[in-house]
């Protein structure tokens, strides 16, 4: 697992970062304008509360002249973003941010933001307009960052149960394809289940509890952020709580910090702090800078050591996110350009 860098080699990074960076065109600060599907869940919220407070410094600070945000009505449908959207584009900010409803039925409106001569960057998810950037988190990296800190924490061996998300999905595919493959490297690990949780801890709970009477002893549950339900089915049912990947959420993260979880238990998922990447990347696009069309940013990982000054940072409401700067984007944009984003250094933790 990535550590968390030293201020030394990070200071270093961001020199290589600066050597990289095109030279600034003299013009205004831009207006930005942030388009979100919708607010239904922690993670949303937490994404549009990391945004304000960073656009707000960034206006004070001169590097964009405004910013709004707008929440599409419902629950997640393309239909009112794109009314939304058209509402938007009358005012022609110069930057748009996207995070969308859906990665196909956006295309057109997106394209005519494009046609206007607005610079667009879809975070979160996909398109495939090419006059768009996209920001995003690799799913393959949050599966490979919970998987391997789980194999690591039972030695290498030992009974596990493979807890999968939205069945089907996209990311689910591509997660299980590496939860998989890296499991294929330790034949001493035993799946002893499968279970579908949609990465949901209430889901995960009622699931466990359902086969857990059926199943040897379990040493770690391999999974994309149910932990906390994890630990809850595994305690009713008087068993010994395996390792578990918890959701880097403030309540989950007490939770583990009240001693529950075994040792080694890591915390993983997407990051929040998506859409101010997206901000400072766009930035970057709009004064000049040649940025490959999709950038990958990492997801939040919080392991033991870490785990304490998370808890300081978060609200119990809130999912962790890393706090974006102009200048911690840029080190994330060189190593994207060198080609090298799984050996780029992670964020520090963040202080409140």
């Amino acid at each position: 697992m990535n550590k968390f860098v030293s201020s030394t080699a990070l200071s270093a990074a961001l020199v290589t970062a600066a050597l990289l960076a095109p030279p600034v065109h003299a013009q205004e600060a831009p207006s930005v304008a942030l388009s979100n599907a919708f607010l239904g869940n922690a993670w949303r919220r937490s994404m549009i509360t990391a945004f304000e407070e960073a656009a707000k410094l960034a206006q004070e600070q001169g590097q964009i002249s405004s910013f709004q945000i707008l929440n599409a009505p419902g629950e997640n449908s393309a239909t009112e973003q794109i009314a939304q959207l058209r509402a938007l584009l009358l005012d022609q900010p110069d930057i748009l941010l996207v995070n969308p409803a859906s990665p196909t039925a956006l295309n057109p409106t997106l394209q005519q933001a494009c046609d206007l001569g607005i610079i667009v960057v879809v975070f979160d998810s996909s398109t495939d307009v090419e006059c768009v950037h996209i920001v995003t988190n690799s799913f393959g990296d949050w599966a490979r960052l919970s998987t391997q800190a789980v194999i690591d924490a039972i030695g290498g061996e030992g009974n596990v149960i493979l807890a999968r998300g939205v069945q089907g999905s996209p990311p689910e595919i591509e997660m299980y394809d590496v939860q998989t493959e890296i499991l294929a490297e330790y034949p001493d690990v035993n799946v002893v289940s499968e279970i579908f949780t949609f990465c949901d801890s209430a889901r995960a709970q009622e699931a466990i509890l359902g086969i857990l009477a059926s199943l040897p002893e379990v040493d770690g549950v391999i999974g994309c952020g149910e932990g906390l339900g994890v630990v809850q089915a595994f305690q009713t049912a008087g068993r010994d709580v395996p390792v578990v990947a918890f959701a880097p959420s403030g309540r989950a993260l007490t939770f583990w910090g009240e001693g529950n979880g075994a040792p080694g238990s890591v915390a993983v998922m997407s990051d929040p702090g998506q859409g101010v990447a997206a901000m400072f990347t766009a930035i970057k696009i709009y004064n000049g800078a040649e940025i490959p069309r999709t950038t990958y940013f990492p997801p939040v990982v919080v392991s033991d050591d870490a785990r304490d000054a998370w808890i300081a940072a978060v609200d119990d409401d809130e999912i962790a996110s890393w706090q974006w700067t102009q200048e911690l984007v840029d080190v994330q944009l060189a190593a994207n350009i060198a080609g090298d984003v799984a050996g780029a250094p992670l964020p520090p933790v963040p202080v409140r």
